[in-house]
């Protein structure tokens, strides 16, 4: 049977509710065939809530708590890789990536390292990733806008990149109950008639739900009857309250906050936006194509090959 450890630099992103890549893991290991692979799953940050979403898939956890930063890091990987007998990393974030690259090759194994999204490059990053670029044995990119980050912000040879695109189980998004979808709608005073356009985001800048907002009050002028809805929460979400405010969006436009059934805030809404200014290839896009709903999208990263304009979306 071969070991995998997934190494990841946390589990959430408020240390409430799992990232898009702890709810992955979870998906991964559901469907992992057991008699082939044995998944385990170390955090470089200490336990938080969003933990026992994943304890209770019943993998096997282990939290480090060193500290970001800490070469310390190395030196507990390479315990557990010992203590552990593991076969392969499976690094997902940039310091699990600098620091579990460091721990396979001291133990002699492979390392697999996984780039979700194409962020700004970082100068003290780079510098590790030219560094660590002949420790990295496969790279994958979410997508081929990801593939060319990679070679161009993370140093990574071209040869050792593979592309292997998100995907999303669709079962989960085929039905949502009818009494779950009203009152979703009705918690906003939303009439069965009125058209729903919506998103499903963090709040932070790179989402671009700014503009999402500032699109609304365009809508309105020819459709006044449309609501918006954006379910999810972040740092912004006071400063995009406030911007709703001034636009006058009062009674038109939602916070949700976050919600924990994403196919019953899909299946409310009518029509998805994703406004974001860079993404790898999102789980959010995704989830709402395969919830059948109609889509509008910027052409950014890894949306781009998502969406054919006029074809599958806009």
């Amino acid at each position: 049977m071969n070991k995998i450890l997934h190494v990841i630099d946390k589990l959430s992103m408020d240390g409430v509710n799992p990232s898009s890549v702890a709810l992955c893991f979870i998906e991964w290991i559901k469907h992992r065939d057991a008699r082939r692979y044995d998944v385990m799953v170390a955090s470089l940050r200490p336990r938080d809530a969003a933990s026992q979403h994943l304890e209770a898939s019943g993998v096997k956890m282990f939290y480090l708590d060193k500290g970001k930063y800490s070469f310390a890091n190395v030196g507990a990987l390479t315990e557990i890789i010992r203590q552990e007998k593991i076969d392969l990393l499976h690094l997902h974030g940039y310091s699990a990536a600098n620091f579990g690259r460091l721990a396979a090759k001291k133990c002699g194994i492979p390392n697999v390292m996984h780039e979700w999204a194409v962020l700004k490059t970082l100068p003290h990053q780079f510098v590790m990733d030219r560094w660590l670029s002949g420790k990295t044995d496969i790279a994958v990119g979410v997508s081929e806008g990801v593939k060319e980050f990679l070679v161009q912000g993370r140093c990574v040879p071209l040869d050792k990149i593979r592309v292997v695109w998100n995907g999303v189980n669709l079962n989960n998004f085929k039905t949502a109950e009818s009494s779950k979808i009203q009152a979703f709608r009705e918690k906003f005073g939303i009439a069965p008639e009125q058209k729903v356009i919506g998103t499903v985001t963090r709040l932070r800048e790179e989402k671009g739900n700014r503009y999402f907002i500032e699109a609304a009050p365009y809508v309105l002028r020819q459709f006044p009857n449309a609501r918006f809805v954006i379910a999810g929460d972040g740092p912004l979400r006071e400063e995009l309250e406030t911007l709703a405010k001034k636009l006058d969006l009062d009674g038109k436009l939602h916070f949700a906050g976050f919600v924990s059934e994403v196919a019953v805030a899909l299946a409310a809404m009518d029509i998805y936006v994703m406004a974001s200014l860079m993404e790898g290839f999102p789980f959010a896009l995704a989830e709402a194509m395969a919830a059948g709903k109609t889509v509008v999208a910027s052409n950014a990263g890894g949306m781009k090959e998502m969406i054919q304009h006029d074809e599958n979306g806009l």
